[in-house]
């Protein structure tokens, strides 16, 4: 996992982003590209964005969002398991 800023990521060319209600959204597909990792599950809302010159409508993502989504450990859901329990 490469670990990066929100710092790094608004100032990269190559990754789309927004400015919306004082808050950015960055493209969740330039930000896969980016990092090489799948972010299926992260968090989505559809905005509007010009890309190339052309208004089109982008599956965007916080920056917060990107982050919780990428700390979550594999097996999280298994926490309360018997054998994490047995020691």
């Amino acid at each position: 996992m490469k670990k990066i800023t929100e710092a790094i990521i608004r100032k990269d060319s190559n990754i789309n982003k927004v400015q919306f209600d004082k808050e950015w959204f960055y493209s969740l597909e330039d930000m896969e590209d980016y990092l090489k990792e799948d972010l299926s599950g992260v968090e989505t809302v559809t905005l509007p964005m010009d890309i190339y010159g052309e208004i089109m409508n982008v599956k965007c993502a916080t920056w917060e969002d990107i982050e919780r989504f990428r700390q979550k450990e594999p097996l999280e859901d298994f926490r309360g398991s018997v054998l994490r329990r047995k020691k």
